[in-house]
């Protein structure tokens, strides 16, 4: 509802009740201090009656009002949470590098858990390691050369891990942090496609 709406229905209860009231306190002739105020209990079974003003009717909407507010930016706020902290995911193989437009999908290598690495230098191929392109592998899984898609990437096995075994392949990045981002947030896994050359 509206504020608007729920206070013209409190000024409408507060109307009913002030009539009937005034007609309990008349026909009882009870009167306060100042003989112009009347309060009433025995007539309505031990509640008080009680006289509020305007500001104290907006104060109860409002209360309401701005609980409604609170919540609202509570809410805002997880999801502002949520969004940040998705903004620190590093989306594996969503790059369509130049390489990757020369390639086509072929045969499923099945699915594989990600992981990311940093560092620089040379792979276990002998060739320097190149984000969104060298990753290691298992190569009793994918060999040596191999070049496959992840995603909208084509990556190169060019090295190997200590712990890369099974479906498992690690990705190199230039930054740690884009290295971190890959697991930072929970596993990441993907469908491994062969890579098709076609010129």
């Amino acid at each position: 509802m509206r504020l608007e709406e729920l206070k013209t229905m409190a000024a409408t209860l507060v109307i009913a009740v002030v009539v009937s009231s005034s007609a309990l306190a008349a026909e009882s002739q009870e009167y306060g201090p100042t003989g112009s105020a009347w309060s009433d209990t025995s007539l309505v079974n031990g509640y008080s009656l009680e006289q509020s003003t305007d500001a104290e009717l907006d104060a109860e909407i409002n209360s309401e009002t701005y609980a409604e507010e609170v919540l609202e930016a509570h809410l805002k706020e997880l999801a502002e949470a949520q969004a940040a902290k998705q903004q620190g995911v590093t989306q594996v193989g969503a790059k369509v590098t130049e390489e990757s437009t020369h390639y086509i999908k072929g045969q499923s290598n099945g699915i594989f858990k990600l992981t990311g690495y940093s560092g620089g230098g040379l792979t276990y191929s002998g060739a320097p390691t190149v984000a969104d392109h060298t990753i290691a592998a298992d190569l009793s899984v994918l060999g040596l050369g191999k070049k496959v898609f992840i995603n909208n990437t084509v990556y190169t096995v060019e090295d190997i891990g200590g712990n890369v075994r099974g479906h498992l392949i690690d990705v190199y990045y230039d930054t740690y942090e884009e290295a971190a981002g890959v697991t930072e947030h929970g596993w990441q896994y993907a469908e491994v496609y062969d890579a098709i050359y076609t010129g």
